[in-house]
């Protein structure tokens, strides 16, 4: 009951406080990219308007959408007044699910840092700038909002068996951050296979955050985790499944990992000490 209480109270300050917060910023060197797909963008206004109130506003907000999922680019009155708020949408024609979230706008703006989010989650004001200051820090490293620090289980490497939440101490080499709990991936973190969308579904259909990962893994791209708190989820989206609900994670991640020929070498660095 409090739960809903505090969610129906949110939404409602989002509504009523909604034309007080805009993006008016002309800056795409940071672009913060979100999908979102029929059965949920009703409520993706949500997650939005969280980007709208964050403290810094130095970034340009983009949503992809599919053409062949929004007949006539028809979109809910709610999205339409973001647009005029700054909101920008990114059309594609291909259907890709939830990798929308980062990769149509890591193409599409080559030079720009892209911050990935997802449609379901009521994101921190601050998250934003902590990403910035982070990757300010570390030019060219990949930074998450959370993550988890890669265990082996029995000497096995299994997806999330054993794992721990991973802070800003977990070495690189053994952090797994999904993209959608905002992770901000600068220009070349990514290889240009990324994109290879026919080999993507043919061993890693909907886990987003495996192919993502293992992508910067064998690029050589350096991660590091803020180790943040949970995101409060939209509890309009509960009620739809995720772009990623159907993903089989431990077969996805071993089919990834068995395909690219890295497993020996993650087992090998997880069993030695860290520290």
């Amino acid at each position: 009951m409090q739960t809903h209480f505090f969610n129906y109270w949110l939404e409602s300050l989002f509504r009523l406080q909604s034309g007080q917060h805009r993006l008016l910023s002309k800056n795409e060197q940071v672009i913060v990219c979100m999908t979102s797909y029929p059965a949920r963008i009703r409520g993706a206004w949500i997650a939005l308007e969280s980007l709208f109130r964050q403290n810094s506003k130095n970034f340009t907000l983009v949503l992809v959408l599919s053409r062949s999922q929004f007949e006539g680019r028809l979109l809910p009155r709610s999205i339409r007044k973001q647009i005029k708020k700054g909101l920008k949408i990114l059309w594609v024609s291909e259907d890709n699910k939830s990798f929308d979230h980062l990769w149509p706008a890591y193409q599409a703006y080559p030079k720009s840092s892209i911050i990935s989010v997802d449609d379901d989650k009521v994101f921190p004001p601050h998250l934003v700038a902590s990403l910035l200051d982070a990757a300010k820090r570390r030019p060219g490293v990949i930074i998450g909002s959370r993550g988890w620090e890669m265990k082996l289980s029995n000497g096995h490497l299994s997806f999330g068996e054993g794992w721990e939440r991973a802070n800003t101490t977990t070495p690189t080499r053994r952090l797994f951050m999904p993209p959608g709990n905002g992770s901000l991936y600068p220009p070349r973190s990514l290889p240009q296979r990324t994109g290879d969308t026919q080999l993507m579904a043919s061993i890693c259909p909907t886990a987003d955050d495996v192919w993502y990962w293992a992508m910067a893994w064998m690029n050589d791209t350096e991660s590091f985790c803020l180790g943040m708190p949970a995101h409060r989820p939209v509890w309009a989206q509960k009620k739809t499944p995720a772009l990623a609900d159907s993903a089989p994670g431990p077969a996805d991640f071993s089919a990834t990992v068995d395909f690219f020929d890295i497993r020996s070498a993650i087992v090998q660095l997880l069993e030695k000490p860290t520290g």
